[in-house]
């Protein structure tokens, strides 16, 4: 604004100095070219500059507002206006939404540079080209995404969930790693890591995580508790393992200095005990197991700690006996209490008791562990018919078994 009151107090200098030149006497201008001569009075020289000025004026903004309409013309006809850019941008955000990959990478694509924050279409975009197979295409566009401003983690990001998706998980683990030693605790980097190290069931690496997603509170408190019981039970499946190449008497000092490690909340997880429980099973501690199986389940039901107690080869077997009778007083209707009750009366050589114990098992649910026990005791009773029906029964429930995990 100062310049240009500056330039209007020149300009009306110079024309009142030329007006008062005028005013003091005609005058005359002499132009003269070679052989030519061009003669006027200074009043029609200043008119005529004037009129020089005025058209010169003119023919600029002429020039100038063509090189505009050419430009907002090549614009509309060529990639649409910029609001038509954002506009299809903005259906194109809404067709990679909705999964329609084909139309959304064309619509990204094209307004890629039109857009005022371009990263999110950039990201996009290389998604769809991904689920489309153009994995070369999609890196290429994360490529050019990397010169704007703020998407190294964005872009990173991107990369390691398609690598994911297609199962690289080392590859992803590698874009990973760097990002999370130059941007420590950023959620997003951590919780990816975290379902990474569990598809790869690298549980190690994600015990040695967990502080750090714990501090950047990556989960909510429910999955952060269901995340400490997974790697409670696969630390203990671990520790079991390891206890089986140990002497006899040094695998439950092993095991319980493990159990004792454990908090007082994650001892109380079902999950948990069951997987201490099993542990102490494996390696030959049957009695210890059955002290803890007994006094969870006194406390909270639990359908595995039911299943496994009924398996545990303990010395006093009337004694067991006598525990799942107290418990079938109240669940009589327990399908897995019921083929518990029939795996401890086998043992006790009780075989019709325990051939009812299986069969009622068998009628309240079908299952694969019932019709093999049954198959099993026909075959010892000699009854090798009913035995193949409850073998071929077995079978059949283990393949609808199988395709239902699938599913």
């Amino acid at each position: 604004m100062r310049r240009r009151l500056l330039k209007a107090i020149f300009f009306l200098l110079i024309a009142c100095g030329l007006v008062f030149f005028l005013w003091r006497g005609d005058g005359y201008l002499l132009i003269a070219y070679g052989t030519k001569t061009i003669e006027m009075t200074l009043w029609v020289a200043a008119l005529a500059l004037v009129l020089l000025y005025v058209a010169f004026w003119f023919v600029r903004k002429f020039l100038l507002g063509s090189v505009e309409m050419v430009r907002r013309f090549r614009e509309m006809f060529l990639f649409g206006s910029v609001e038509r850019a954002q506009k299809r941008a903005a259906t194109g955000m809404v067709d990679y939404l909705t999964g329609d990959w084909l139309a959304a990478h064309k619509k990204l694509v094209r307004t890629l540079d039109k857009v005022e924050y371009p990263l999110a279409n950039y990201i996009a975009a290389a998604r769809s080209s991904f689920e489309m197979g153009d994995e070369a295409e999609a890196d290429n566009i994360l490529d050019k995404a990397l010169t704007l401003a703020h998407s190294e983690l964005p872009v990173a990001l991107t990369r390691a969930r398609l690598h994911v998706q297609s199962g690289r998980y080392e590859k992803a683990i590698e874009i990973l790693k760097p990002i999370d030693i130059k941007m420590p605790r950023q959620a997003a980097v951590l919780d990816l890591m975290h379902h990474v190290y569990i598809a790869q069931k690298n549980w190690r690496a994600l015990e040695d995580m967990f502080p750090a997603m714990r501090k950047a509170k990556v989960l909510s408190n429910v999955e952060f508790e269901e995340l400490e019981v997974l790697l409670a039970c696969e630390k203990m499946k671990a520790q079991s393992a390891q206890s089986k190449s140990l002497l006899i008497a040094e695998r439950l000092p092993a095991l319980q200095t493990l159990w004792k490690s454990y908090s007082r909340g994650v001892q109380k997880r079902p999950a948990v005990i069951t997987a201490y429980a099993q542990a102490l099973v494996e390696n030959y501690q049957d009695q210890e197991a059955e002290v803890i199986v007994r006094k969870a389940l006194a406390s909270s039901w639990y359908e595995p700690l039911v299943g496994l107690y009924g398996r545990l080869q303990v010395k006093e077997i009337h004694s067991q006996i006598r525990t799942l009778e107290g418990w079938l007083k109240n669940n009589p209707q327990d399908p897995t209490l019921l083929l518990s009750m029939g795996r401890a009366m086998l043992r006790n050589q009780q075989w019709e008791l325990a051939r009812e114990y299986f069969q009622r098992s068998l009628n309240l649910q079908k299952s694969m562990e019932a019709s093999m026990e049954l198959s099993n005791l026909m075959e010892k009773m000699g009854e090798h018919q009913r035995a193949n029906e409850y073998y071929r029964l077995s079978v059949e429930l283990a393949g609808q078994h199988q395709e239902s995990n699938k599913g």
